[in-house]
């Protein structure tokens, strides 16, 4: 079994962690708006997305967009809110190993923020494939091993082994992200070339590479301002996109694959998803799933859809 990290067994809400963050908040956004704006299409995957902070950048481009993560009770506590402002949103509890979703349904999605949760990158990697269709887009942002202020400190230190493309797992005591002081935690830096590789190796053709962030640092936030910064960060996104510097890196991708056909086009939820367990049909009432070929039952909770499986 694969370790996931559960913010509802801390009862984490990740809203609070962005509200002292404007600065990052809209760094992001700014980059993603730029990538989604000429894109176009039909079902689109938001993993990991949480309370639904990145959906402004690509709603209007995608006319059935799911926003999907593994905590029910931030989707329950966010239905409202996000339904009010962005009706077309679905949303939906799963585990980004196991999707509950047919072959090659998606135009695009991405993944921002998340995986430094994700140990096997590979195995996700895959399962993302096996959703989108040949041509799709799909964005991948990552914190990145390799950034300016790290490379300097392991120099510094002389710990030249720090630059290998292996993934480095930060210490728990300094990242309490999803867990509470004394937890153990996921928190994993990515190499750029690694993810790159392991993207490529799946199908995912690097199509684009930008940084984000590239001023997070307390003290310049406190020396310049956020609206300062972000006008610094516009022309730094222009200038050093290539580059290792920034402290979070992003890929877009398309993906190539044997496979070259779509899914049947729809607008109904009900008639893409699938168990996660087997991919098996499944049968439904208002508030059950239930799957015909390994009998598991979800239960749709709070109007979220909870297909979490571990």
């Amino acid at each position: 079994m694969i370790e996931v990290s559960n913010y509802d067994f801390f009862d984490y809400d990740y809203a609070e962690y962005w509200k002292a963050r404007q600065y990052e908040d809209l760094a992001e956004k700014y980059l993603l708006e730029k990538i989604f704006h000429n894109k176009k299409g039909k079902w689109f995957i938001d993993i990991g997305g949480s309370y639904g902070r990145l959906t402004p950048t690509y709603y209007n481009s995608y006319t059935n967009p799911i926003v999907l993560d593994y905590s029910l009770k931030t989707l329950q506590k966010n239905y409202s809110t996000i339904k009010k402002q962005f009706p077309n949103v679905e949303m939906i509890a799963a585990n980004a190993y196991h999707m509950p979703f047919k072959e090659n349904m998606f135009d695009g999605g991405l993944m921002v923020r998340v995986l430094h949760h994700i140990s096997e990158p590979v195995v996700y990697f895959n399962e993302l494939k096996r959703i989108m269709h040949n041509d799709s887009t799909y964005v991948q942002e990552f914190a990145n091993k390799v950034n300016l202020k790290a490379s300097l400190r392991a120099t510094l230190h002389l710990n030249f082994k720090f630059f290998s493309k292996a993934p480095y797992q930060q210490p728990t005591s300094k990242n309490f992200e999803g867990t509470k002081a004394g937890e153990e935690a996921l928190f994993f830096n990515y190499h750029p070339s690694f993810v790159s590789g392991a993207l490529s190796n799946v199908g995912f053709e690097i199509q684009n590479k930008y940084g984000c962030s590239y001023l997070r640092f307390p003290a310049l936030k406190k020396l310049f301002g956020d609206q300062n910064m972000l006008k610094i960060e516009y022309s730094l996104q222009k200038v050093f996109k290539t580059t290792n510097i920034p402290p979070s890196v992003v890929f877009e991708t398309e993906l190539k694959k044997a496979d070259s056909s779509k899914a049947v086009q729809t607008d109904e939820l009900k008639d893409i998803l699938v168990c996660p367990k087997c991919f098996g049909e499944l049968s439904f009432t208002n508030t059950s799933a239930h799957c015909k070929c390994c009998d598991s039952t979800y239960k749709k909770e709070e109007n979220i859809w909870d297909f979490r499986i571990d």
